[in-house]
């Protein structure tokens, strides 16, 4: 700005001095936020004649320069109540409140609402652009004026004659009226200074909005970090959008699409609340959203307002271009690599220097060699870009040291990594995951079930970025999904074991470089999946297709081939199919026999699963002294504590059971039952499913008290683990209701009869044998009481229901 065309000391009674600058666009800050700068004018009672001269100073600083919020403030009300409490009941101790959070978590929107809030209470509100030095500085001497500053000193202040800052809070602390001075986007605290700019006040309150939630400056003032809404505020942002042709679940499909972030609640809710040629529904937004997440989003800012502020796809480059200014580019290298992964909590071990070094990142453009990782990151922290966080570790596990960010802050920065740069971001974090999963596994260590938790979502966020990219590095990333399944499924996690062998089903050919035989693999792997959450129909339909295929491709006698036949054989028995069942272990265990020999693992499995198919067909001698040659043969093998030997003894335990060998049956399941939570863990599936055969011999002993304990335990974690309809879960209730009966208790036992047979109908049908089994139970429940037509009706019937 030039020299001032008047006198720099002016007399006292000048007056109409007139203080202006004009707009201007900040380019240096990469933040097109447009400070409205215009005419200021003091009547001072001065001489005439002075002419006016061009001067810095904002238009008001009694109005906020925000952009207007489209929907009333949602949530924060502590945070809106501590800091009204502090303006209305001030204190010997200056009061300053910092509000930081990532772009969009509407500090601003939030400190509007409270400048609004305070005029009622006879606070005056000020309102100053921190963006630049130059808005801030000249917004402060707008606020000095206001408070009663003489114009000339004002204007000495401004052309460095005396101290502005003293000047200002001189003025400040004069005040007649308390206020609240907010200082808003003060995302580059150097605008401050060495801090002379940034004081408290017995007369007011400070409110800073920022990005950078860790500057030394905020030390000593009231930290409150801004996240997302919780989801019943987010979709009351949406309906004040006027998006309200949907109900409550649509709603909080797409505020969970959303992520509930508050300007993309608010750029989604102006995109379907104002669309007139081409409506949209809110599950094509979201596929829209999937395909394109910053593109369909920006479409919904008002083309008179493209403030980058306001645009998702410019809203977080803002932060990576300030950190990059700040003599820190490597921050936007490992912000695209941290897009790689899911916005789940991400343990920071994985970023660990000894794995780092093994990328290729120090050869990327901006470079992130491995000794600037921790300035990147903390660079990245301070603009709330990603947080730090503490997971709480498994019992006798300690807490993980974490990162996370939010899922449209990485969908956007996956988007922007320029493509020259995508291919080496993508390797590098394939790599370290891969180098995190499978460090120590030449030892002979597997994965607990915390790792599998803590990283299966960024496996399949990996795999996910890498297929969408055709990368090279697709193939590994897929590599590691099927790993981590196959894990999972070992230890019981059938959900994710599910979810991950889906995302590795669908991969297509060209990008996972698979071949027939692996992809077979992953059908397979994925119908074994379906199988274990109980989808039966599902999963056999699927055996079949990929068992003929394998009898076409490989031949009848080849072990893949086999091991179809006896998951089929697996599915159909939780059908209730047995004979069917029985045919197709019985080709099961007679391949097995001849490719892997009588006493390989797979083909004692198979013959463990054969007699339970032979006894449902109440053939008990049969499955009797099928399962006891097995067990011999599986102990001279294996051992006696071998998985393989606990599932065959497992199943000799049943057939003594059910041919009223109880106290044979009870000493075999309990060996079992000890050697399975020791190996497995007291809630593991395969272990409940021994505790499940141990509360039937109880009942079956008459010994209800401790028949029903090992029911309800056996009930609770498959309600837990499985969920409230899983077939083995609703099997163990229809068991409990037996036991409830035998020992007299029809009050607890009817009601949990109605339920479950209505449940079983609905999803095993009818004819299901566990249907007829769970039919029979509330039968027995209700025949003490009541006569045959006055059973409850049962089934579909709603009433009974509720």
């Amino acid at each position: 700005m030039g020299e001032p065309s008047r006198p720099t000391t002016p007399d006292p009674s000048d007056s109409d001095i007139v203080i202006r600058d004009h707009a201007r666009w900040n380019s240096a800050s990469r933040d097109q936020y447009i400070a409205e700068i215009g005419q200021y004018v003091v009547h001072h009672g001065a001489r005439p004649g002075l002419a006016a001269s061009d001067r810095s100073g904002p238009d008001s600083v009694r109005v906020p320069l925000a952009a207007r919020s489209p929907s009333p403030v949602r949530d924060r009300h502590g945070l809106r109540r501590d800091v009204l409490h502090a303006i209305s009941h001030p204190s010997d101790a200056p009061v300053k409140f910092v509000f930081h959070g990532t772009a969009g978590s509407g500090k601003t929107v939030l400190a509007k609402e409270l400048f609004h809030e305070v005029a009622p209470r006879g606070v005056v509100g000020l309102w100053v652009n921190a963006a630049t030095e130059v808005a801030f500085r000249a917004g402060m001497l707008a606020v000095a004026l206001d408070r009663g500053a003489d114009p000339v000193q004002v204007e000495a202040a401004r052309i460095g004659q005396r101290p502005a800052a003293d000047l200002v809070w001189q003025c400040l602390d004069a005040s007649a009226e308390p206020w609240l001075l907010v200082l808003d986007n003060a995302d580059d605290p150097n605008v401050f200074g060495d801090g002379g700019w940034l004081r408290g006040s017995r007369r007011g309150t400070v409110l800073v909005t920022t990005r950078h939630g860790s500057a030394p400056l905020w030390q000593d003032a009231d930290r409150r970090r801004l996240d997302v809404l919780g989801l019943d505020d987010a979709v009351c942002v949406l309906r004040d959008l006027n998006v309200s042709d949907y109900d409550q679940a649509a709603l909080e499909r797409l505020a969970n699409g959303l992520g509930c972030h508050p300007l993309a609640l608010t750029l989604a809710g102006a995109y379907l609340g104002q669309r007139l040629l081409d409506p949209v529904t809110v599950d094509e937004f979201l596929q829209r959203l999937r395909d394109d997440p910053s593109g369909t989003l920006d479409e919904a800012a008002d083309p008179d307002e493209r403030d980058l502020r306001r645009l998702i796809s410019s809203t977080w480059q803002i932060s990576l271009d300030a950190l990059a200014d700040r003599g820190v580019p490597e921050a936007t290298t490992l912000m695209w690599l941290l897009s790689c992964y899911a916005p789940d909590p991400l343990p920071i071990g994985l970023l660990h220097a000894q794995r780092l070094r093994l990328t290729t990142l120090a050869q990327a453009e901006p470079p992130l060699p491995t000794r600037k990782a921790d300035a990147a990151l903390r660079g990245l922290m301070s603009q709330s870009m990603v947080a730090d966080l503490d997971v709480p570790g498994d019992v006798g596990l300690p807490a993980v040291p974490s990162l996370q960010a939010h899922a449209l802050l990485l969908d956007t920065v996956a988007a922007r990594i320029p493509l020259d740069q995508r291919e080496g971001v993508l390797a590098s974090a394939t790599q370290l995951l891969d180098h995190l999963l499978h460090d120590g596994e030449a030892e002979g260590t597997c994965l607990d079930a915390q790792t599998l938790r803590l990283f299966t979502p960024h496996a399949l966020a990996l795999l996910g970025r890498t297929a969408a990219a055709h990368s090279a590095a697709a193939p590994k990333a897929l590599g590691l999904v099927r790993y981590l399944r196959d894990q999972s499924r070992e230890r019981g996690d059938y959900t994710s074991a599910h979810l991950l062998a889906e995302s590795a089903a669908r991969v297509p050919p060209s990008v996972s470089a698979a071949t027939e035989a692996e992809l077979l693999e992953d059908r397979y792997e994925l119908a074994c999946s379906l199988a274990d959450l109980g989808r039966y129909a599902e999963a056999a339909e699927m055996h079949r297709e990929v068992l003929h295929t394998r009898e076409t491709q490989l031949g009848p006698d080849h072990v893949q081939t086999l091991d179809s036949a006896h998951a089929l054989g697996l599915a159909l028995y939780g059908l209730g199919e047995w004979a069917e069942d029985e045919r197709h272990l019985r080709r099961a265990v007679d391949g097995r026999r001849r490719v892997l020999g009588p006493e390989h693992a797979d083909t004692i499995m198979s013959a463990a699963c054969l007699a339970e198919a032979i006894g449902e067909q109440q053939r008990w001698s049969e499955a009797e002294a099928l399962a006891r040659t097995n067990l011999a043969t599986s102990e001279a093998a294996h051992g006696p504590t071998s998985p393989y030997t606990l599932a065959a003894r497992h199943t000799l335990a049943w057939a003594l059971y059910r041919l009223g060998r109880l106290d044979e049956a009870e000493a075999l399941t309990s060996a079992t039952l000890a050697e399975r939570e020791h190996t497995l863990g007291s809630e593991h599936p395969r272990t409940l499913v021994v505790r499940d055969l141990l509360a039937g011999i109880l009942c079956a002993q008459e010994r209800w008290t401790e028949a029903e304990a090992a029911a309800r335990s056996v009930l609770t974690a498959r309600e837990e683990v499985l969920g409230t309809e899983h077939p083995h879960t609703l099997a163990m209730r229809t068991g409990l209701i037996r036991i409830l009966t035998g020992a007299g208790d029809l009050a607890a036992a009817q009601p949990l009869a109605v339920l479950n047979l209505e449940a079983c109908i609905r999803v095993l049908g009818e004819e299901h044998p566990d249907t007829v089994a769970c039919r029979q139970a509330h039968l027995d429940a209700y025949g003490s009481s009541l006569h045959d037509d006055e059973v409850p009706q049962t089934g579909h019937d709603k009433d009974v229901q509720r």
